[in-house]
């Protein structure tokens, strides 16, 4: 099995491209949302 690096370096700029999004979302959620509920949510989580 022949490894294709410049695919590999290709999905791993994808992934870290949607994981900043993901944070970005996430970042604004934050700041829309209510302490109370953010933190109900966190410990549900954490359980």
């Amino acid at each position: 099995m022949k490894i294709d690096l410049q695919e590999l370096e290709e999905e791993k700029k994808k992934n870290f491209e949607e994981r900043l999004k993901f944070i970005d979302s996430y970042v604004e959620w934050l700041k829309k949302t209510p302490n109370r509920e953010w933190s109900r949510q966190q410990v549900e989580v954490l359980g």
